[in-house]
Order: C-alpha cells, then structure tokens, then sequence
C-alpha cells in the first residue's frame, strides 16, 4: 500500500504537499463522481430478480362443509405464500484507467524526486478510501435503500412499484353468516419499496499537476481531466476490483451494512377459529377461518458489502 502526498501549486507557483484535508476533498470528490455515474446498479423488475426471493405469507380460510343434519368438521386454514423476486443488480463492464507512458496521473515527491504516481497509488490514496466511505453507512451517494413509501428526504425512487408487500388474512372480514366464506382474504400491512440516494453537492478540490507527455513540463488538471480519471478509478474498482467490489444482498441475515427498513412479513398465529352457520332446517354449514394475533414470521434486509 502506498499513500502518496501529490504536490500542488500555491499562489506564487511554488509547489508544496497536499495536506490530509486537501486530499480528503478529493477523496469526497470520488464519492460525489460514482454518486453521478454509480457503476453497480439496483433496478426494480417485475419478476426474476438476481438478488433472490423473498416471500409474504398470510393464512387463509379452510374449505368448508355443508350437512344436512348436524355441523360437520371443515377443512384446516392453510397458508398462501407470494414470492417476490423484484431487485436486480447490475455490474458494468469497466476497464482500469491507462497509465499512459507512466505518466497519466497526479505527482508527487519521493524525498528525492518528483514522480508521477501509479494507478496503484491512486486507488491507496484515493480510491480504496472513498469506497471505504460510500461502504461504512446508509445514504452514500450512488446507493440505495429500502423505505415504507416512495417518498423520503435524500433519496428518489428507483420506481413507484412495490418490492415487497407484506399481507395479512383479514380476520374481521370473516363471518359465520358468510360461510361458505372465500378463503383468502388478505388486507395489505406494509407496502415496500427500493428507493436511491441522492447525490452529494459537488465538492470544490485543489488542483494537482501531471507530467505532460508532450515536453514533460508540469501542468494542473483541468477539472473535467481529473474528474474523467476520478470516475472512471471509481467506477471500476467498485464493480470489478477484488477486494473493494460494492455489492448488496437480499435475506434474513443482519451482518454488513443494512439499508433501511427492514421488511418484515407477518403473519396471525392462531391454529385456525371454528365457525358454524345454520342457514335452514336442513343446512348445516362450517368453516375454519384465520385467527390469532400478529407475528412477524421473517425480516428481510437488503445489505451493502464489500466483495
């Protein structure tokens, strides 16, 4: 690992060390490029999604019985399971920044010479530290989270569909009078949905210097360079790099950094309430319907990791 100190020009064209807080400004200019043009990418899709299933399940009604004379056992409530596979995750296919002529990027001084640092040092100095930052917590540009409605202060919806709807059986929609009662019966709990952040404001940085190729005198980086070679590090190492890869998962596993809310799919936890209804003299009818209180039977957590 090498951690450089590039060199700038100060206000009478002497050249000194960035100073720790000179480079983190660069550092923050990293995370705001990726937060611009992020290289991993969620979207919401219908079906299908790479990042896996998760499933809503709520009871429903048994069948139920008709008799002549007398009530007659019903079928058992069982449960109804909707799966959602709905997030996707996208990688782009990037290649690393040339060193042209070993040249491209910002100098600095060894105790001895000036020299031009390497992509290696570009991604110790810069990079690797900025992706640290954007993995450490929710709400780094160019990431994303998962929220109870589409609307949230400092984030915008990857889509106005659902991700996740977690359902209960209606319990109160039940009656004995309706029996035979349609079975399931659902009313919706939760609705969740995949929102991303928004970016950061655009962080101001100095402006280092590079060997020009042609008479290999110094000059500074127009910002668009700088920004260019900045993307473009970021933008591969955080979906090719090993070892500073920024991935997300979907499961029951809590580890890593978790992005927004949980989602919880609850379900009532009764075994199943015995109703009877007469509806004349010789019609005897029965019906097992959902009861019980409500328990949250899973949590799902949509994760950001480095891979």
């Amino acid at each position: 690992m090498a951690v450089r100190q590039p060199l700038i020009l100060t206000g009478s064209n002497d050249l000194i060390e960035m100073t720790d807080a000179q480079i983190d400004a660069v550092k923050d200019r990293c995370r705001y490029l990726y937060g611009a043009n992020p290289s991993v990418t969620l979207s919401r899709v219908s079906s299908g999604g790479n990042l896996g299933t998760i499933s809503d399940t709520r009871k429903q009604a048994g069948t139920s019985t008709t008799h002549v004379s007398s009530f007659q056992s019903a079928g058992a409530i069982s449960t109804v399971t909707v799966n959602y596979a709905t997030i996707t995750e996208s990688a782009a296919n990037t290649t690393a920044s040339a060193d042209t002529n070993n040249i491209e990027f910002p100098i600095y001084y060894d105790g001895a010479a000036i020299k031009a640092m390497s992509l290696q040092d570009m991604y110790d100095t810069f990079i690797f530290p900025a992706i640290d930052t954007i993995l450490s917590a929710v709400g780094q540009p160019g990431t994303y989270r998962i929220h109870t409605g589409t609307s949230l202060s400092g984030y915008s919806a990857v889509s106005s569909s659902v991700v996740f709807s977690d359902t209960r059986a209606n319990a109160g929609a039940y009656t004995s009078g309706g029996i035979p009662e349609t079975q399931d019966q659902p009313t919706t709990i939760t609705n969740y949905y995949l929102l991303q952040a928004n970016n950061i404001s655009a962080p101001t940085m100095e402006e280092m210097l590079f060997v020009r190729n042609s008479d290999k005198n110094l000059q500074e980086y127009t910002q668009a360079s700088i920004d260019a070679i900045l993307e473009n590090c970021m933008r591969h190492v955080a979906s090719e790099e090993a070892g500073s890869k920024i991935r997300y998962s979907l499961g029951t596993s809590s580890s890593a950094v978790i992005l927004g809310s949980g989602i919880n799919n609850t379900i009532l936890n009764g075994g199943g309430a015995f109703n009877t209804f007469q509806a004349g003299g010789d019609d005897y009818r029965s019906q097992n319907f959902p009861n019980g209180s409500a328990v949250t039977a899973n949590t799902y957590y949509l994760r950001m990791f480095e891979a």
